[in-house]
């Protein structure tokens, strides 16, 4: 068992629409989010949603509008009975080792104390070279995801980092988790 399964948002569970999504409107699970959810449950007992939303400090998405999409995500995890503790976010363009902001490990560590999390046995999922790289520094399992952006940074992925899957999309790494696990 992992101790945590720790996801990016946009591009991840979710339509990447290359842009800021400020309204509960244009938030869209894939059609296959829930699917892939629930064979990931099997492998830990604790989902952690880690997410850049420098949107918010830029003054492209409203606070109030973030929260709301965050409850609608855990309403919906919670519905499917999926162990989602938290959602984290860095809300600005700070960069740095210790920063909120991915490829800095700060919501990590916050994470790791609040719920008891040992980073290196725990997986990291996103679309983005960040989110292979802050998984690569805290020693975690990756998985880098072709949805979203991940068509954007597969080159980059491949020549600088050591991701442990590259999968089509969510469901696709879900099925294949155990070729990494093992």
């Amino acid at each position: 068992m992992l101790d945590a399964i720790f996801m990016d948002r946009d591009g991840t569970i979710n339509h990447d629409p290359y842009g800021y999504i400020n309204k509960l409107s244009e938030y869209h699970f894939f059609d296959y989010t829930f699917e892939a959810l629930n064979l990931l449950k099997n492998f830990t007992e604790k989902f952690i949603i880690v997410t850049n939303q420098s949107g918010l400090s830029a003054g492209k998405v409203d606070l109030e509008n973030l929260e709301e999409i965050h409850n609608h995500i855990f309403e919906e995890f919670e519905k499917r009975n999926l162990p989602l503790k938290k959602i984290y976010f860095a809300d600005n363009y700070e960069e740095g080792y210790d920063s909120m902001r991915k490829p800095g490990i700060g919501m990590f560590k916050k994470a790791s104390e609040e719920f008891q999390i040992n980073l290196s046995n725990s997986l990291m999922i996103g679309d983005s070279i960040v989110d292979i790289q802050v998984g690569e520094r805290l020693n975690m399992k990756t998985i880098f995801l072709l949805t979203g952006m991940g068509k954007d940074y597969i080159n980059e992925v491949e020549s600088t980092c050591n991701t442990d899957l590259i999968s089509r999309d969510l469901l696709e790494a879900a099925k294949d988790i155990k070729l990494i696990l093992e």
